[in-house]
Formats: structure tokens, C-alpha cells, sequence
């Protein structure tokens, strides 16, 4: 047996291995976007409000161990920093809540934002 090192063998190795990684992180951000809507459907559900998700929660192969839930709520009256840490909590993941009336990209929320109600 020999211990040349093989570059081709190597380089299949961490490409199969860089997509197996993709694909795990692609599977967590799909299951992060399900549990995110579930629990603001439960917490907001009779609150009269409009919420939205955007950024890269919802873009394939984009949401990373660092990325956080970006959460764009209009019509919101309530304690914004009390809603941020329970649904930080709730989640297990970093949110930001960005108050739609003083959002400055109004129109892609309503655009690309994925509407949760």
C-alpha cells in the first residue's frame, strides 16, 4: 500500500464533505424557519398585528451558525424588548425585532418578507 497522497482523492473528500455541511445547515435553517413560525403564530396570534420574516432565514443555503432571525413587526404597541428576549428564548436563536413603521426597506418586507399573518 502506498502513502502517496492523492490529490484528487483529497480534494473529492472535502468537496463531498463541504456539501454534506451545506446540507446539514440548509436542513437546521429549514427546521429553525418552522419552529420560528410556530411560536410567533402562538405568541402574536390575537396581538392584531402584521409580521414578517426576512433576510437569510429565508434564502437557501444562506442562514449560518452566526445569522440571527430578522422579525419585522408592523403595528406593534407592546414592549419590543420583552417580545426580542422571549422570542429569543422561545426560539433558541439570536432575533432582531424591526418595527415596521420606522423600517427603512418597507417596500422589500412587503415584497420578499415572508408574511407569517
Amino acid at each position: 500500500m502506498s502513502d502517496e497522497f492523492n490529490q484528487e482523492e483529497a480534494k473529492k473528500f472535502l468537496l463531498n464533505r463541504e456539501q454534506r455541511e451545506k446540507e446539514e445547515q440548509e436542513k437546521e435553517r429549514q427546521e429553525i424557519l418552522k419552529k420560528a413560525v410556530a411560536i410567533i403564530q402562538r405568541e402574536l396570534q390575537n396581538a392584531h398585528l402584521e409580521v414578517y420574516l426576512v433576510g437569510s432565514i429565508l434564502r437557501p443555503y444562506s442562514f449560518s451558525a452566526n445569522s440571527d432571525i430578522d422579525i419585522v413587526i408592523k403595528n406593534f404597541k407592546g414592549d419590543r424588548f420583552d417580545l426580542w428576549t422571549k422570542l429569543e428564548k422561545e426560539i433558541g436563536r439570536k432575533v432582531e425585532i424591526i418595527l415596521f413603521e420606522t423600517c427603512s426597506f418597507q417596500e422589500f418586507v412587503l415584497k420578499e418578507g415572508l408574511k407569517v399573518f
